[in-house]
């Protein structure tokens, strides 16, 4: 799954911890379903992308959101600041290895950022959201049986 591969590359960079119970002191990363506690965290999802061009190159181009939540007292800053390391981290890459030496590694070709900063989304029981997605070209995986 594309989407453990960048909570595990985003966890290599030192921005979250992933998995979400590994220790440290960077918010826990989660895939797909992000839960009510800790208030503070980030889950990256899947999204709808466009089909490859062609039936014989094995290129895809998947899109990935990643959205930061903070805790309601932390600010309207907090979350946007990591919104955006992230998405500095990640934008206009090229030739980069995700998830080295797992069993969820995958060559990017290319990564760029589909914004220009963090996009504020509506808050979610007071606490407030940070959206950056993420257009990413590799080799299509097909996964083991």
């Amino acid at each position: 799954m594309l989407v453990k591969t960048l909570a595990l590359h985003l966890a290599s960079l030192g921005l979250v911890r992933y998995p979400p119970g590994a220790p440290g002191d960077v918010p826990p990363c989660h895939v797909v379903d992000m839960p009510d506690k800790p208030a503070t965290a980030v889950c990256v999802y899947p999204r709808t992308s466009f089909p490859p061009d062609d039936d014989l190159s094995g290129y895809e181009w998947p899109e990935l959101q990643v959205i930061v939540r903070t805790a309601t007292d932390a600010g309207h800053e907090a979350g946007w600041v990591l919104a955006e390391r992230i998405r500095l981290a990640l934008r206009d890459t090229a030739e980069v290895t995700w998830a080295a030496g797992t069993a969820h590694v995958r060559h990017v070709f290319t990564c760029d950022a589909n914004e220009s900063s963090p996009l504020e989304l509506e808050p979610q029981a007071g606490r407030r959201r940070w959206s950056v997605s993420f257009q990413i070209h590799l080799l299509t995986e097909v996964p083991a049986p």
